[in-house]
């Protein structure tokens, strides 16, 4: 069934969930969750917001030996994304942005980039917008996910956007949408 780079041939997927809410990123992570166990699709999920996660000071010792000198949350979720085959990224927006508990965490993947262990991964990136996209754009936060996909050599494999979220629970009013868009990463990940 799907690929992996991991030597069996099961995919393995990470999800990284930008809000700290129980709300509509966490629902869609768990709705994502259910429907690849379903398919014998191994998933794990971690949500930087509710774990310790020192900030990078850009000391660079990362750039010359792999390891971050911190000693945190990240050095379990740094080999998680290690063993991942797909990393679905899914954040909320925020002034159109990524939130900042991603960034947070893609700042801190620093030793995987400077080892180019990021290289060849899959990225999945869906955004979450409060508001209609006339309104208020995703598109920043995409933008983001996806420059920090290029120069690490990972590539942006689907991406999707669900708006009118502003509320906890506003995501289960896209009921089709969110069917649509694990159907499409199902597909993505058994090519």
């Amino acid at each position: 069934m799907g690929y992996s780079n991991n030597g069996d041939d099961m995919a393995r997927i990470l999800i990284i969930i930008g809000s700290r809410r129980e709300g509509n990123s966490a629902i869609l992570a768990k709705k994502i969750k259910e429907a690849m166990k379903k398919e014998r699709i191994s998933v794990d999920i971690i949500t930087p917001g509710n774990q310790k996660i020192y900030l990078c000071t850009g000391c660079m010792d990362c750039d010359e030996n792999g390891v971050c000198d911190f000693k945190d949350d990240m050095v379990e979720n740094i080999e998680k994304v290690k063993q991942a085959d797909y990393l679905i990224w899914i954040t909320p927006t925020r002034w159109n942005l990524l939130s900042g508990d991603l960034k947070i965490f893609m700042d801190r993947l620093n030793p995987l980039y400077a080892s180019r262990k990021l290289e060849g991964k899959k990225m999945i990136a869906l955004i979450i917008g409060a508001k209609k996209k006339s309104e208020y754009s995703t598109d920043g936060a995409l933008t983001s996910l996806g420059s920090f996909a290029d120069s690490s050599g990972m590539k942006m494999v689907y991406h999707t956007e669900f708006n009118d979220c502003l509320e906890y629970e506003d995501i289960l009013n896209q009921e089709q949408k969110i069917i649509k868009t694990i159907e499409e990463i199902k597909k993505v990940i058994k090519q």
